[in-house]
């Protein structure tokens, strides 16, 4: 018995595997089904509004407290003429 592998992404809907894309395969064809499940995306934690809120927070303090040392250091404004 010889046998080809042939990889085909299907819905599992009503008890039937529903291939995503057309198949070429013969009416009544014998095949043997291996399924690998696809994970879909992962759902974000409720929290992750307040997570970005503190990290933002978090940015503005640390600029904040930085802001004179960088105003000192940076360059004078150079008066430029057109």
């Amino acid at each position: 018995m010889s046998s080809q592998s042939l990889t085909v992404e299907a819905i599992f809907e009503d008890g039937i595997f529903r291939p995503v894309t057309p198949v070429r395969l013969t009416e009544h064809q014998r095949v043997r089904i291996t399924v690998n499940l696809v994970r879909g995306p992962r759902e974000w934690p409720a929290d992750t509004a307040e997570i970005y809120r503190e990290l933002a927070e978090e940015d503005r303090r640390l600029a904040a407290g930085m802001f004179g040392d960088v105003r000192a250091t940076w360059p004078a404004a150079r008066d430029e003429k057109s």
